[in-house]
């Protein structure tokens, strides 16, 4: 009965407008424009209320989840800079009254809205009643990180809200898109377009910064002064690698992906511009596997191998010509060089955490050790170990730790499993997100998880289409595969694949 009165709603005009606008290519780079807006201008009390009632829209109305794409991955970085939490803006914005009623109970309509959509409307696949690859390390991954600190003496209710947190984080938009979006064969092409997008919105507020903030002292790069209003250096050099790979699938499907291919190179050179070696390290060895493919296959090789040679002659003649210049201009990494920055010092006291209380771990918020902290001033998140299987250890325990190793499993399993060009895209995002979180805390904090679980949505995607396509199984190939889930089972087969 509600689903009816929804579908008659859906036909108005108005509303048909408003869902053709929102699912067209040009709703993600206004999105994208208001984003870029709203971290120069600081309104962001009225940027996440119209983000809000853009995805409650699309949640009640649209039959693809599509257009919540961009929203989802551009609007962290709407926060300013006069409103960070970070020094020298020490901003109690983030922390405010006003701020946080408005943004919880955004998120709280959203949730409810969403779980409306799940009961209200008919559905043919859910995670429940499908086979989804991808379901129970998930669910594994979450319950580990809600059970954080459980029994230990240090156990505190701020550790219950950030794994909450972070498992809402790993798992929601996972559930959310393999229930709303219709996966299409342009969907990844979208998915692509929305993350390049986001790495020109990042490109430009560090242009902003190199050229207004004066992140160049004395011909150096003082990586201390680039901050944004969503996260400083380290952050936003691992979201620029994060999405690195997007412009290059573009360079291998579109038509005139050359320019792509020229825009993905820039993207890493603003890696590098931000003293990250984490994500300039990460970044640069996905960046070598995807340049030896796209100089293999794709539509754009010659134009490729042609910009290969032109850049690698441009840069060793820069290099010999402006040695000094650059040394001076990078000195941050001529001087730290491969130096651990106190992570080995960290790990060890992960684990001696970890033995502490090996079963279900400190917590997230037991101090990494007695007395000692990052001296991070007024951020929103406790102490990290840098280092994902060590966080799952000390905060979580044994349980964590495996929990996370099954889920990783299932997802190389989902990823290379008939792999596509577009599950590999996506692996080579997810990727670089879980290479940098051996050395630095990406994937425990809360916005990147968001953008993974969204992937991990997209490949399951991808991945029962792919399955659908297959040809037909013969008797002989049914009968054999029957015969070895038997096996699995441990119940006795009479060899034609029944159960005897």
């Amino acid at each position: 009965m509600i689903y009816e009165k929804i579908c008659k709603a859906r036909e108005y005009p108005a509303v048909q407008t408003l869902l053709a606008f929102f699912d067209g290519e040009i709703f993600p780079v206004v999105y994208a424009f208001l984003t870029l807006l709203c971290s120069f201008l600081g309104v962001e009390i009225a940027f996440f209320a119209l983000t809000a009632v853009i995805f409650w829209f699309v949640t009640l109305f649209g039959k693809d989840s599509k257009p919540v794409i961009a929203p989802l991955v551009l609007f962290i970085y709407a926060i300013s800079q006069r409103h960070t939490s970070q020094p020298p803006y020490s901003s109690d914005f983030l922390y405010g009254v006003p701020f946080l009623a408005t943004s919880c109970t955004l998120a709280a309509i959203t949730f409810a809205l969403f779980l409306f959509r799940l009961i209200v409307y008919p559905s043919t696949d859910s995670v429940i009643k499908g086979k989804p690859v991808m379901r129970w390390g998930l669910l594994a991954l979450a319950a580990a990180l809600l059970l954080n600190g459980a029994f230990y003496s240090g156990y505190t209710f701020s550790d219950f809200l950030l794994g909450a947190a972070i498992a809402f984080s790993f798992v929601f938009f996972y559930v959310y898109f393999y229930h709303t979006l219709i996966w299409r064969d342009t969907t990844a092409l979208s998915v692509a377009r929305v993350l390049t997008l986001a790495c020109a919105v990042i490109m430009l507020q560090l242009a902003e910064m190199y050229l207004f903030d004066g992140v160049i002292v004395d011909g150096s790069i003082d990586k201390d002064k680039i901050i944004l209003g969503w996260g400083m250096s380290n952050n936003v050099g691992g979201m620029l690698a994060m999405f690195l790979p997007a412009p290059f699938y573009l360079a291998y499907r579109e038509k005139h992906g050359w320019l792509y291919y020229l825009l993905g190179l820039l993207v890493f050179l603003g890696v590098v511009l931000t003293c990250s070696r984490t994500s300039v390290l990460v970044g640069a060895i996905i960046l070598l596997v995807i340049l030896v493919l796209l100089a293999i296959r794709g539509k754009n090789v010659c134009a490729i191998r042609i910009i290969d040679v032109v850049l690698a002659v441009c840069a060793v003649v820069a290099c010999v010509v402006f040695r000094d210049k650059l040394a001076e201009l990078f000195e941050h990494y001529i001087e730290r060089g491969f130096d651990d920055t106190g992570r080995f010092e960290i790990w060890a006291h992960g684990w001696n955490n970890f033995l502490k209380a090996p079963l279900f771990g400190v917590g997230f918020y037991t101090p990494i050790a007695p007395d000692w902290s990052y001296n991070i001033e007024n951020w929103l998140f406790p102490d990290m170990y840098h280092n994902t299987f060590v966080q799952m250890l000390a905060s979580c325990g044994i349980l964590g730790a495996a929990a996370y190793s099954f889920h990783v499993c299932q997802g190389l399993y989902l990823c290379f499993r008939k792999p596509t060009s577009e599950r590999l895209f996506f692996f080579f995002v997810i990727a670089i997100l879980s290479g940098m979180s051996l050395a630095d805390n990406h994937i425990v904090h809360v916005f990147p998880a968001l953008v993974y679980s969204m992937l991990l949505a997209f490949c399951e995607k991808d991945f029962a289409q792919a399955k659908a396509a297959e040809p037909p199984r013969t008797a002989e190939e049914a009968t054999e595969d029957n015969v070895a889930e038997e096996a699995a089972d441990g119940a006795p087969s009479d060899g034609k694949g029944e159960r005897a």
